[in-house]
């Protein structure tokens, strides 16, 4: 396994004899010397995953839309020792893709992890509200963008004959709430484009893995939680708590370390138990009025 990592403590120090904070889980020095490009990594779950793998070791290409939030993710890391850099792009159109991977490439080198965060939630109503631009948005931002970027980087990562792509899902995808059908359509199919990936790219030596958080308290649960009129809700978790972006964090960690080296195709669940779990959702809304309440059964 590359860097087991120094005595866990306070501090780690970096092989370039920098010192990292160590984090709740101590994974100093498992992707020294990598290059990670992670994607909606200017705030929530995406910022957490940049700066953890900064942590272990990585230079992080901090991806987002908004100018302000990636320079505000990649300050922090490189306030903290690492190696980062602000990537300003809109993943939903194609030759931005393109900059974005060009750019992170010419300041930290070529991409050895590739993180697909980005996501768009779209607004929550029912689907019969749901117009075609709304619809192609959300395609194009969280699976098309998705699939693209796991193209581009396959031919540099299968010329070093290693290479790992980690995508992440949501637990809606097998657990699907109203209102959400565009966003859960493109989860559900990021889960299906990971298995086919790691088929088609394991021959490369590229691994392909899905991240599937749930019931995590990230920025867009805690306003779709506000957007019930519950913001208060417990955890419907087994462990009775919500998630962190650090506990999905670590897990990406390992699947990005050569710990994980016999890993592809995998989905991993992050979610607490919720998916076992038998307690209502809070962000569930079921008894408000649905069209065609009358039964003809």
């Amino acid at each position: 396994m590359t860097g087991s990592g120094p005595p866990a403590g306070p501090t780690a120090v970096a092989g370039d004899g920098e010192r990292r904070p160590a984090s709740k889980f101590d994974m100093s020095g498992w992707l020294d010397g990598r290059v990670a490009f992670v994607t909606g990594a200017g705030s929530g779950i995406g910022a957490d995953i940049a700066r953890r793998m900064a942590y272990a070791g990585a230079a992080v290409a901090v991806v987002d839309r908004n100018a302000d939030a990636a320079t505000a993710t990649a300050a922090s890391i490189q306030a903290d020792g690492g190696r980062s850099w602000p990537v300003v792009a809109d993943l939903s159109v194609a030759s931005e893709r393109r900059l974005a991977l060009d750019v992170a490439v010419s300041k930290l080198g070529g991409v050895d992890i590739l993180v697909n965060n980005a996501a768009d939630h779209g607004t929550r109503h029912h689907f019969l509200q749901v117009g075609p631009d709304e619809w192609d948005r959300i395609l194009a931002t969280n699976l098309t963008a998705t699939a693209m970027l796991c193209q581009a980087v396959a031919p540099s990562m299968s010329q070093s004959g290693s290479g790992v792509i980690i995508n992440l899902a949501a637990i809606q995808a097998s657990l699907p709430l109203p209102t959400y059908v565009s966003y859960v359509a493109t989860k559900g199919g990021i889960v299906s484009l990971t298995r086919a990936l790691a088929v088609e790219f394991g021959p490369l030596g590229i691994r392909v893995n899905a991240v599937s958080p749930g019931a995590v308290a990230s920025g867009s649960t805690r306003h779709a939680l506000a957007e019930s009129g519950n913001p208060d809700a417990s955890s419907p978790t087994l462990l009775g708590r919500m998630g962190t972006g650090d506990d999905v964090a670590s897990v990406c960690v390992f699947l990005a370390s050569q710990a994980a080296s016999f890993v592809t195709g995998a989905v991993v669940v992050v979610d607490g138990g919720r998916s076992l779990s038998r307690q209502a959702d809070p962000l569930s809304d079921l008894s408000r009025p649905r069209p065609n309440q009358t039964s003809r059964g």
